[in-house]
This record gives structure tokens, sequence and C-alpha cells, in this order.
């Protein structure tokens, strides 16, 4: 319904808002059933390609809104004080200016040299009280014994909040990257920035207020013997003590967040809408699938252009696809590229305990997968290339799509925190968004995007693994069946 022409299947150009509640005609009109449509023109939605720009961006957009920040993320670096300062900064020189900030609980008071993102951000809590919420976000499935011996990093493999949404006004920027000092110099991510785009980032602003509001609330502490204090609303069952009552309380506001979304169309801006946005979500532990609806239902489309078969990148930080994704991939008519981090940067390589074993486990996933894909017989159709840049960590997760065999500019791409894997499947909190279109200037963008991180990588082929720092211990080839949905 919004794009011009895209290999041969064609969105109407649309030019008026009384057109754009039209049904669309073109070939990918079938994803409409499983999110909102927000239209748009595509000059409003630029990619950040470095860490520095993303950090720059974050700083630079918190310190000139004017109504409204919100940020989702998974934790905020125990060194970060000068983003901290950074929001300090804007609530006082804006006494309007509301903050919600949404993190998970368990990485969230998880301390280091005395200190934690909920220490961290405390303070901000005691200085601007009526400005500022912070809500922790706490998952249903650790609980009784489990929540009681686990040690902390441990269980955090049971499941995270871990969604990346910074939202300034009526821009939202999209992103993988969390907020500590590696992803702001050195951790390749992506990163999209969505210029207003007021219904979009109402959207995600309410989500996340969805998600807070079912949350631990930060808070000053009660005692002297406390650093803070965490409460639940007196409307929301608590996961840990109630963790069945809370999966579904949650899992029935979810529901209605999403139908109350469902297949809704909205146009923004004044220019021609040449960019359709479906934001979808992925939270297993309340049975929401929106996002492996949509990813499934895009390889089906996909399977059926045999006469000009498409080109899809697809990368992620960690090899771990789910069982679904590689069996749609495996039979998929369409040129595959893998990209994913080596061992060295992998963000667990060589560190202490038992996590230094989780690049060979990542190997040993990858290794699997390039079996199957030899066994296929479709080398020449599905690569795989390994990230591997001296001193840098590779953390980025997506798609990028392109209509057709010599189409060189992707028409669509899927930005956001998933990883396509088990535990993004079944254990955490996710959220991304299709973008469609045919703006030049996006779509060329989104191609320099892609080359610059292939620009870093490197071909896997079968000696790849018989390389001897890639022999993979008998023992955690074991252990890697065993927790490969928290990988």
């Amino acid at each position: 319904m919004l794009l011009k022409s895209i290999c041969k299947t064609s969105f109407r150009t649309l030019t008026t808002k009384s057109v754009l509640i039209n049904k669309p005609t073109n070939v990918l009109a079938p994803l409409q059933q499983y999110a909102p449509t927000f239209y748009t023109n595509g000059d409003n939605i630029k990619p950040l390609f470095q860490p520095s720009d993303f950090y720059s961006h974050l700083k630079s957009s918190i310190l000139s809104a004017k109504e409204r920040v919100f940020i989702a993320a998974l934790y905020i670096g125990q060194s970060e004080q000068e983003l901290v300062d950074t929001l300090r900064l804007a609530l006082k020189n804006n006494p309007k200016l509301q903050v919600d900030v949404l993190i998970d609980c368990l990485r969230g008071t998880r301390a280091s040299k005395g200190q934690s993102s909920a220490t961290l951000l405390l303070p901000l809590i005691k200085d601007h009280p009526d400005q500022i919420k912070i809500a922790m976000y706490h998952t249903p499935d650790l609980t009784g014994i489990l929540k009681k011996t686990l040690p902390q990093r441990f269980n955090e493999s049971i499941g995270l909040m871990h969604l990346k949404v910074y939202g300034f006004d009526n821009s939202v920027m999209l992103s993988g990257a969390n907020l500590s000092t590696d992803y702001f110099t050195n951790r390749q991510d992506r990163y999209m920035i969505f210029d207003n785009q007021k219904e979009l980032a109402c959207y995600y602003h309410n989500l996340l207020k969805l998600v807070s509001d079912c949350s631990y609330q930060l808070d000053l502490p009660i005692n002297q013997e406390q650093s803070y204090s965490l409460t639940i609303r007196q409307d929301i069952a608590d996961p840990v003590k109630e963790s069945k009552k809370y999966r579904r309380q949650v899992s029935q506001r979810l529901q209605q967040f999403i139908q109350s979304n469902e297949t809704k169309e909205h146009f923004e801006g004044d220019g021609d809408a040449d960019t359709a946005v479906l934001p979808v979500i992925q939270m297993g532990p309340f049975y929401i699938r929106q996002d492996e609806r949509l990813t499934l239902e895009l390889l089906n489309i996909a399977n059926r252009q045999q006469d000009n078969p498409w080109t899809i990148h697809l990368t992620s930080g960690y090899f771990n696809f789910t069982e679904r994704y590689k069996a749609f991939i495996l039979k998929t008519c369409a040129r595959f590229r893998f990209l994913t981090a080596s061992p060295e940067a992998n963000g667990f390589f060589n560190s202490r305990g038992v996590s230094r074993f989780l690049p060979p486990a990542y190997t040993f996933i990858e290794r699997e997968f390039y079996k199957q894909v030899k066994k296929a017989g479709r080398q020449s159709e599905i690569s795989i290339e390994e990230y591997k840049r001296p001193g840098w960590t590779y953390h980025a997760k997506g798609m990028w799509v392109s209509f057709g065999d010599n189409e060189i500019f992707p028409s669509a791409t899927m930005i956001g925190s998933p990883n396509f894997g088990q535990r993004s499947s079944e254990r955490d909190l996710e959220a991304q968004a299709l973008v469609i279109t045919n703006n030049e200037n996006l779509r060329r963008a989104l191609h320099k995007e892609v080359g610059l991180l292939h620009q870093h990588s490197e071909l896997v082929s079968s000696a790849t693994f018989d390389k001897v720092d890639r022999k993979v211990p008998n023992g955690v080839k074991i252990a890697t069946a065993f927790v490969k949905t928290m990988l």
C-alpha cells in the first residue's frame, strides 16, 4: 500500500492520509496481520554506524528533550556516571521533563566494586522524585529454590528484560546496544533513529510503561541497612512470590496491548509515505510470539519468490538460531548471508569462570549448522561469516532483505533486541521493528550499514573448524545440549 514499485510487486504511490487506510497490495502485505503499521517518509529514518555516534546521539537527545525521555535497556553500566549526570542536567534544566527508565532487576542489582545500576540511578530519584521513575523487571521463571541457590550472573540465564528502546519526545531509537562503556566505544552493534514519529514513539513509550508498571519500582531505602528499596504496585502480583498469578496478569495486559494496536495504520509527517514500520514483540514467559510469527511469515514469502530469489542478510552476536528458524532457512529459496561474532569478538572471550566456555559453545552450534547446510547441499546459497576486528567485540543483530538476486540495496530490515536465538524466543522480553522502504536514501544507508559490518568479516569454511583453537571440548558439547535455551 505504501511503497512504490519494488521488484515488480508494488505498493501504490501514496501522498494523502485518506488513501493510507486502504489495504496494501504488495508482496509483504500479509505481514500486516501480525503488527500495526506506521507509515512515514524514509528520510525520517537513519541508521548510525559507530558506537561513538550512538553515545553522542543518546546524550544530545536527552539534553534536547522537552517533554519526555524513555529508556529501556538491560542495564546501565556501573561506571556510566557521565550518562547519569546527563539525565540529571536535563531534569534540572527542564522541570516539565518526565523520564521513564526500565532495566532488568537481576542485571541491574548485580554489584561490581560496590556499585550497580540501581545504586547509580538512585540519586536521581532522591533529587527529582516527581520527574523520574525507574522500574526493574524480574522474570517470573526465577523463583523458589532456584532463586535462592543460583548465584548472581548465573541467575540471569533464566530470563531477562532485553528491550533496547531509547525515546526522546516524538523520536525513538531502536538498537541492540546496552548502556555501558564498551557499547559506546568498541562493541559493534546496530542503531536506528526514527525522527518525528509521534505515534511510533507513543507505541514504544506505552509498551515501556506497561512492562514498567508490572515491574519492581526502585525507591529510596526504607531503613539504614538498605542501599535502596524495591516495591511492587498493589494491583500487580509479586513475580517471585506469586509467579503464576503474575504471569497471568502480565500476559493479559500484553495481549490487550497487542489487540489495541493490532492491524492499526498510522500516518506520520506531511511528506510522501514511502516507508512502513511494523513493530513486534516477543515475550516467551507471557506467551507472546508476535516477532517469531512475523519473521517466519517473512521467510515463507521469500520462499515463494523462486523466479527471482531474494538475498537475506542475518546477523547475531550469538549464533544460536532456534530449530524452527533453522528449518525454515534451510528450505527457503533465498540467498542467505549470516554474520556472527568470531570467538575473539564474543563478549565472553577469555572471561573468568564458567562463562569462558561460552565462545566454544557457540562455535559448536555454528559448526553443527554448517554441517546441516552442507548436508542440504546449499553451500552456494547459505554462507556464514565471522566478525573479527582487533580490539572489538560484536553484538549486532537483525536482518536486511533485498528483493531480487541482482538487487544490491535492501528494501527491508529488522532492527531491535532479539538474537533470533533460543533464549530470545523463550526466556527474554524482546522488541524489534520491520522497516519496509523504497526510499532511495534509506536503502543506500542500509546497504552501507550491512557493508560496514561485513568489512571486518571472514568467510567460514570446513577448514575454520579444523583449526586447533576451534576444537570444542566434549564436556562443552554435552553441556550445550542442556543449556541451549539459556544461550
